[in-house]
């Protein structure tokens, strides 16, 4: 009986995680979609980031996250400048970014916790 409740238990948190984690990553390579944690204002900062190439400030606020580990001070024009394109609606600077730069080529599998796919 104890087995049957665990069972049960365990296939309901798999659903729950299944249907979760798939609205949560629908925004992820789409710029022009919210994610959960991004309030209208912190978009508007990063847009200003972006707009006045202030790498200093975008790092600072994007220490931690997955983009953070293909831009740094030496691309963050290049990068600036395909995030914009790609606010407009012109999706080809920043595909070309990210296939330059490996980015988001794996097999996301890493759970969003940074790990490369093997």
């Amino acid at each position: 009986m104890k087995t049957k409740i665990g069972l049960a238990t365990l296939a309901v948190a798999l659903t729950a995680a299944a249907v979760f984690s798939n609205s949560a990553l629908a925004y992820q390579g789409d710029p022009t979609k919210r994610g959960p944690n991004c309030s209208e204002e912190l978009h508007q900062q990063m847009l200003t980031m972006l707009k006045n190439a202030d790498y200093g400030s975008w790092s600072q606020k994007m220490s931690g996250k997955g983009v953070a580990r293909f831009v740094n001070q030496a691309n963050f024009k290049e990068y600036a400048e395909a995030r914009l394109a790609a606010e407009k609606g012109d999706m080809s600077k920043l595909n070309t970014f990210r296939v330059k730069y490996g980015m988001g080529q794996g097999t996301r599998s890493g759970m969003g916790m940074g790990r490369k796919a093997r």
